[in-house]
């Protein structure tokens, strides 16, 4: 299931909810891959989810690891701890 929640927080730091005296929107794009295997090999999750903003890997949850992970900086150095936990929830 794509992730719903604390999707306002995300846009406005990506910019796109605007700013004072009408600045110019960018538009971004945010797409989520969720993957489920039947019968996994060893090290192959049974479960994998990646979120994407504009083509590139932000987010990954899989059932090894049992955690939602930041892939990139600006989400390692701004992202709100409850964000991840609210996340590795509505995956687990």
């Amino acid at each position: 299931m794509a992730p719903a929640l604390g999707l306002g927080a995300l846009l406005g730091l990506l910019g796109l909810l605007g700013g004072p005296g009408g600045a110019t929107r960018v538009l971004h794009s945010l797409h989520y891959l969720d993957v489920a295997v039947s019968e996994p090999s060893p090290g192959v999750p049974q479960y994998t989810s990646i979120g994407f903003v504009d083509g590139i890997p932000f987010t990954r949850y899989d059932s090894e690891r049992g955690r939602l992970e930041p892939l990139t900086q600006w989400m390692k150095d701004g992202v709100d701890p409850e964000y991840c936990d609210e996340q590795t929830q509505i995956n687990h």
